[in-house]
């Protein structure tokens, strides 16, 4: 450790539950007093929590590289995204730990299949899972807005994107919610994890159907696809479809549930969408750089560089957060306020350069029409307070475990059966 670096040094364990439960004012002192700093706890690591570091990080992806290759043949042990340390559970994120050729030749299967006009194609499908997920709550009057509407309806319609069955969406967003919903310590985490060896096989099953069953859908492209000049093995399909699947269960779910809390608990916020449901876009960017369900990533420099006036090393691991970032005053006015309709809304929740969430489109147009729904349908919701359950312990997702809520009965659309 050189003198330059000794000075922004700090051993903090970040992964306690004290940290955890008060990342937010933590990371906001950090950013304060040092945005780009050293922390010499679980091997060393450089917490960054600035907007404009954060940025640089994000754009560049030569130097910061966010491959999972512990023991890479140029020396480097690349630590992929997954935090400090690497939770061991996660697997090889095919899409999000890939760099290089390799990325941009997948890249340029998955983007025709999720631009604004694909997505949009295929909105009236959307709208009629949408409508008959709330038909089966709305004459009852009460409802988990978490477990009988955020998470289904991403679930079903990610599944039906990669081609599997969608009706089996519960046994997907079960397992997935479970390994970020729940303590390490927690039997129904235990639970889940137990079963991934079997979620993985199932994935690679469906792989290898669609080799000998093509058909319209992101599974087929990938199994037909050459990659870097080569086709990918059963195992490299199997990473990718894993964090499709996954991004696609949590991160739209945890962004339409931490929206339809703040609505639930900000009655003036209701009334104005309620009232002007044009704002509704606007509203969905604000709740993305406020809420910032990805909230943390990490990347290996691959070379030494300089950040915010720091010396970054080769091999060194970065941990960035993208919530702190996008609560950073240099570039957001009152950054801890959610204003419905903040202008010029530059957030970095959905990164930055070739490593930006591919599924940002699905995201936004999927939460629009979601909070679109909920507002119109149930809009007088009130949330138990005391039964409401963020996630606890998770300091790369920030997202819902449960909303119970009650409103006022209504009358169903008679919207088909998506599984008819």
């Amino acid at each position: 450790m050189d003198a330059e670096t000794a000075d922004v040094t700090v051993d903090i364990d970040h992964q306690t539950p004290e940290f955890v439960a008060n990342r937010h004012s933590r990371y906001h002192e950090l950013r304060e007093s040092c945005p780009v700093m050293f922390n010499e706890h679980y091997g060393g690591f450089w917490m960054v929590t600035d907007y404009e570091s954060v940025a640089q990080v994000a754009r560049d992806n030569e130097t910061f590289a966010h491959k999972y290759e512990p023991d890479a043949p140029d020396g480097i042990s690349y630590m992929g995204i997954c935090g400090v340390p690497r939770p061991g559970y996660i697997p090889r994120q095919g899409v999000s730990e890939i760099d290089g050729p390799e990325h941009a030749d997948l890249r340029r299967v998955l983007n025709p299949l999720m631009t604004i006009n694909a997505v949009e194609s295929n909105r009236p499908r959307m709208e009629a899972v949408s409508a008959w997920f709330i038909d089966e709550i709305i004459e009852s009057g009460q409802a988990d807005l978490v477990l009988d509407y955020t998470t289904p309806v991403p679930a079903v319609l990610t599944l039906e994107m990669m081609g599997m069955v969608s009706s089996n969406w519960q046994h997907y967003a079960d397992f997935f919610h479970a390994t970020s919903s729940y303590e390490s310590t927690d039997e129904r985490y235990k639970s889940a994890i137990a079963h991934q060896p079997d979620m993985w096989e199932e994935l690679r099953d469906f792989a290898a159907f669609r080799r000998d069953n093509p058909a319209d859908d992101v599974t087929t492209a990938l199994v037909s696809s050459p990659l870097d000049g080569r086709m990918l093995s059963d195992d490299e399909i199997t990473a990718i479809m894993w964090n499709l699947v996954a991004g696609g269960l949590d991160t739209t779910t945890s962004l339409v549930s931490w929206g339809l809390h703040h609505l639930g608990t900000h009655p003036e916020d209701r009334a104005r969408l309620i009232d002007d449901p044009s704002l509704i876009p606007t509203a969905v960017e604000e709740f993305l750089r406020h809420y910032s369900p990805s909230e943390t990533l990490t990347r290996t420099a691959t070379r030494d560089v300089e950040l915010g006036g720091r010396q970054i090393r080769r091999g060194d691991i970065v941990f960035i957060s993208w919530v702190t970032a996008n609560h950073d005053p240099e570039m957001f006015d009152a950054p801890d306020e959610v204003r419905i309709d903040r202008e010029a809304n530059k957030h970095l929740a959905f990164g930055l350069g070739g490593h930006r969430c591919i599924g940002s489109s699905i995201a936004r147009i999927e939460s629009e029409l979601m909070l679109r729904d909920v507002l119109a349908r149930i809009g007088d919701y009130e949330i138990d307070l005391d039964g409401f359950k963020p996630y606890p312990g998770n300091l790369l997702m920030t997202g819902v475990v449960s909303m119970p809520v009650t409103f006022t009965p209504g009358v169903r659309t008679g919207a088909a059966d998506p599984f008819a």
